[in-house]
This record gives structure tokens, C-alpha cells and sequence, in this order.
């Protein structure tokens, strides 16, 4: 019984690692060429840096529909994000204010961003 319950606890460990590497999709674009390009949210934990709510990871890869091409960008880019007045979006140091009454318009992936990370859905 011990080996059995010890089996499906290392089982629910990959299964949750596996989970957590697929980046959860909050921004999409669409380019003329039929290459689409897409921001995941890799990972999100609570800011250290003061005057930000959220420190996250962002992935990116792009798929070009034509050929079929895939491409995944090794690298995680990381992304501040400060839910309160004044919301805003640091990256490399650069704050990008975002209105939380309308925040952007449908090709701001920084206004997506803070929509993913910031707007709890209400059930």
C-alpha cells in the first residue's frame, strides 16, 4: 500500500511539472507574411522589487502557417508588473503605463499581460 501511495505522489509530481512548463498563452499576433507569434506567461510569483505586485517569465515562439515552420525562443523573458494605481508593465527597466479602465488596445501584449496576471476571473 506504501509503495502504491508513494507510486501516485512521484506520478502527480511530473504531472504538475509537465503543467507547469506549458506557458499559459495571453498574447497572439498575426502577421501578414501568415506568421503568428505568441507571448506565454511562464511563470508569475510575487514581486521582490518593491512597487510591483508580480515578477513573471515570458515565453515566445512563432509559427509561420505556410511552411508550418515553429520556432520557440530559448529563452524566458522577465517582466514586472504593478496591478495597482499606477498599473504599469516594467521591462529592462522601461515602465509602460496601462489603463485599467480600457487597458489597450487589441495589439498591446503589455496591456494583455497585465490582464493575465492582474484580472482575477469572477465565476
Amino acid at each position: 500500500m506504501r509503495s502504491l501511495v508513494l507510486a501516485l505522489a512521484v506520478g502527480m509530481l511530473f504531472v504538475s511539472d509537465a503543467a507547469a512548463e506549458e506557458p499559459n498563452v495571453f498574447h497572439t499576433a498575426h502577421f501578414n507574411d501568415d506568421t503568428v507569434v505568441s507571448l506565454g506567461l511562464v511563470s508569475n510569483q510575487a514581486a521582490q522589487r518593491p512597487g510591483y505586485d508580480f515578477d513573471v517569465l515570458i515565453s515566445l515562439s512563432s509559427k509561420h502557417d505556410t511552411d508550418g515552420t515553429i520556432y520557440n525562443d530559448p529563452g524566458k523573458h522577465r517582466a514586472l508588473v504593478r496591478c495597482g494605481d499606477p498599473a504599469r508593465v516594467s521591462v529592462r527597466g522601461v515602465d509602460y503605463p496601462v489603463r485599467t479602465s480600457d487597458p489597450g488596445s487589441p495589439g498591446d501584449w503589455k496591456a494583455d499581460l497585465w490582464r493575465a496576471v492582474c484580472v482575477f476571473p469572477v465565476s
